[in-house]
């Protein structure tokens, strides 16, 4: 497996080049790249693909970057990233970004205690107060779909729904229409940071997954606590 790794020397993010989304995260290098098997099996066991467990992991490329990457604050451009993408290839990767939203649906759906606070949240990051309850962290990565389309330039449109999975579909279609102009050949820089479309379908993957992780954490604690009964896995990050 190949690993694309961004760290502003305090912590370490690495993005798995041959699984869009996959990521490992760790206070150094070390513990992050020693996190590529699991991620990796977890992966193959959510997109129901078999995936061979790396017997090499390859850093392929490193970014520095004065971004808070210890709250797992990123921008790096994989080359995997850049140039020619086929349709049959952008075509695999809006399906598998709908997929992705459809188990962070489902992952919010299932959870019966939505507005339980994680005292171990409340704290201030890059983006102001982290998401603390099972409903803040929903609402936020929501609200961020808009942003990825901002980066290609793409606006809200006045009529779209807020309704989670109506506003992936309509961002993938547009994407999918900028896509049949431009190709993946457009590089558009926004805030010093570069983007292009295939970068912002790895982002949409890769948000859901950070995201579905930390509800996860949440429905294991209140498991724990015996607040609920079986914690619900759709990414299948446990079993």
């Amino acid at each position: 497996m190949s690993v694309g790794l961004e760290t502003n020397g305090v912590g370490f993010i690495g993005f798995i080049v041959e699984l869009p989304g996959a990521y490992v995260r760790g206070k150094t290098e070390k513990e992050a790249l020693s996190k590529v098997h699991t991620e990796t099996t977890a992966y193959s066991r959510w997109t129901r693909k078999a995936i061979e467990s790396p017997t090499e992991i390859l850093v392929a490329q490193r970014h520095h970057c004065k971004l808070h990457v210890e709250d797992a604050d990123c921008e790096i451009l994989l080359d995997a990233d850049r140039g020619v993408v086929s349709k049959a290839e952008f075509r695999s990767l809006v399906n598998l970004a709908n997929y992705s939203g459809e188990t962070f649906a489902r992952i919010y759906e299932v959870s019966e205690l939505k507005d339980w606070v994680d005292i171990a949240r409340i704290r201030v990051t890059f983006n102001g107060q982290a998401p603390k309850t099972i409903r803040e962290i929903f609402e936020h990565v929501n609200r961020t779909q808009n942003y990825y389309m901002s980066r290609a330039g793409l606006i809200p449109e006045e009529s779209a729904s807020n309704d989670f999975l109506e506003r992936r579909l309509r961002c993938l279609e547009r994407l999918e229409d900028l896509f049949g102009q431009t190709g993946n050949s457009k590089i558009f820089n926004v805030s010093n940071e570069e983007w292009t479309l295939r970068k912002i379908l790895r982002r949409f993957i890769w948000h859901d997954r950070i995201h579905g992780k930390s509800i996860h954490r949440i429905l294991h604690k209140q498991g724990d606590l015996g607040l609920i009964g079986t914690v619900q896995d759709p990414f299948r990050f446990d079993s």
